[in-house]
């Protein structure tokens, strides 16, 4: 199979440009351990954001990718999530376009590393293994976002030539493979470890993550869960408990009191710099509002005694959509993670049904849906909301503890006491109840409750895309009418828009047309 393509727009000019711009000839500038330092962080550069940074393609912002789920309505003009859920996306798209040319941009930087570092001299030899090992980790991590997105995408282990035009694409089980083996030999590279000073960088426990990730999306639940149980058994992480009895533990998780922690695993530096802009309340000065919680997301929240709001009987059902946090009585989660109407936060009232309101609903740069997320939004950001300093979670621990006893639950193993001990564990830091196992007592139940609290322990953090797309219920939870909050003039919820999923196509995003036009030997996915 020929391993490389040409690139959409970028063309095989992005191949063979030189690795340093300001350098005569590419052999000047792989030279120095300074040089490598610099060209790993040009493959580090396609790691996902939380929201834009400005520094990144746009779609590749995990936050905003919760605009294309069931949790949220993304509005902004520099990309079109919408396309997707409104079934207006075609081959010219821009978000597949971005994707697909800036993960293979990104692969070109890992190849030209690869290829060269040996060349540079470094006083310790293990360090330069060692930055190889992170390069061949990441460019495996950039084939599996491909994957994820596209389906099965052409395998791309080296920079290549014009001769190397047409290449074909991959089966699923080639790509997976791929992946798989390539995370697994930087893994025996790689330290344990790094200082808090390096703690993005790739790690061996990192590579186990990233593998379960792809072991999970392929429904390949037995190695899913052995990769997971891989990270578990490093001891380096664990759930951040709040060292502040002013803020909850899972609150403080998102904002500076809880910047540092053990339970971040795989993470961008400053991926939430922008999040109070491109996040907070359009009446906090800047602010815009680009994504809105779905009324779908609001209603999953359990209330405090452990019970969702759809089995308290219909009058209590009413009360909770039309007061989502009635008497203050919801997972304290919700409260950390989504402001709704009518609430006060940073001295303000949340009043987005007022007509003269700057947060009135369906606004430019205001909520959608009469929803705010509230998620890493932190008072110190208010005067400098372009410009702040927390991080991003791509992986976090308690993914990683989610995906182990989904795991084990899919593999039939649901009454595991390790099901439970972790579930347990995840709930009672964020101040709620143990499973009732009374309730929960067959393996579907217990699907039915991890796969909810997934959606509520990782809301908005872009995993819930995923999860739609592996489970397979998009038909379920992308087409017909998306609810807002209620409306206090009607009594009813705000209708938002209308969705369309077509199952036979939209589990995958289509092959963008200019590279079709490019590759004679690249075929589109099914009913694009």
């Amino acid at each position: 199979m020929c391993l490389a393509l040409v690139l959409v727009h970028a063309g095989c000019s992005d191949f063979l440009e030189r690795d340093n711009p300001v350098a005569t000839t590419d052999d000047k500038w792989w030279n120095l351990e300074s040089d490598l330092r610099a060209s790993l962080e040009d493959v580090y550069a396609g790691v996902p954001s939380g929201v834009i940074v400005y520094n990144d393609f746009y779609s590749n912002a995990r936050v905003h990718l919760s605009g294309a789920s069931d949790e949220s309505v993304f509005r902004a003009n520099y990309t079109d999530f919408e396309v997707f859920t409104l079934g207006t996306a075609t081959s010219s798209s821009g978000i597949p376009l971005q994707q697909y040319r800036n993960k293979y941009k990104t692969i070109r930087n890992a190849c030209r590393f690869l290829e060269n570092y040996s060349k540079a001299y470094v006083q310790d030899p293990a360090l330069k293994e060692r930055y190889a090992a992170e390069a061949k980790a990441l460019r495996a991590w950039y084939h599996y976002e491909l994957f994820a997105y596209f389906g099965p995408v052409p395998i791309v282990d080296h920079s290549f030539t014009p001769n190397e035009q047409y290449a074909e694409r991959p089966t699923q089980e080639q790509m997976v493979s791929f992946i798989i083996s390539e995370l697994e030999a930087a893994a025996a590279v790689l330290p344990v470890k790094y200082p808090d000073s390096e703690a993005y960088r790739i790690n061996k426990a990192i590579c186990y993550a990233m593998q379960c990730q792809v072991y999970m999306f392929v429904n390949d639940y037995a190695n899913a869960a052995a990769k997971a149980k891989q990270v578990m058994d490093q001891n380096i992480y664990e759930l951040y408990h709040s060292s502040d009895p002013n803020i909850g533990n899972y609150p403080a998780l998102f904002t500076y009191t809880g910047v540092v922690n053990k339970e971040r695993v795989f993470f961008y530096r400053t991926g939430q710099r922008q999040a109070f802009l491109r996040l907070g309340p359009k009446s906090f000065g800047g602010a815009n509002a680009t994504t809105s919680p779905t009324a779908a997301i609001v209603n999953t929240y359990e209330t405090k005694q452990g019970r969702t709001i759809q089995e308290l009987g219909a009058d209590s059902l009413a009360i909770y959509i039309k007061n989502p946090n009635f008497n203050d009585n919801r997972d304290p989660r919700f409260k950390a993670s989504i402001l709704v109407p009518g609430e006060m936060f940073l001295g303000k009232k949340m009043d987005p049904f007022t007509t003269t309101s700057v947060d009135l609903i369906g606004q430019t740069q205001s909520t959608q849906t009469g929803f705010w997320i509230k998620k890493w939004l932190d008072s110190r950001d208010i005067s400098n909301q372009a410009d702040g300093q927390l991080d991003f979670f791509i992986i976090r621990y308690a993914e990683v503890l989610l995906n182990y006893v989904e795991a084990l639950v899919e593999t039939g193993k649901w009454q595991d006491p390790d099901v439970l001990k972790y579930l347990n564990m995840i709930r009672k830091r964020a101040g709620m109840p143990d499973v009732d196992v009374k309730k929960y007592n067959t393996q579907e139940k217990m699907r039915e409750f991890i796969r909810r609290e997934r959606q509520v322990e990782l809301a908005f953090e872009g995993q819930r895309f995923y999860d739609i797309r592996r489970w397979k219920i998009g038909e379920k939870v992308l087409n017909g009418t998306v609810y807002g909050a209620v409306d206090p003039a009607t009594g009813k919820p705000v209708v938002v828009e209308q969705r369309k999923f077509n199952p036979a196509r939209d589990y995958v995003w289509p092959i963008p047309l200019t590279e079709l036009n490019a590759n004679r030997n690249m075929r589109q996915n099914s009913n694009w």
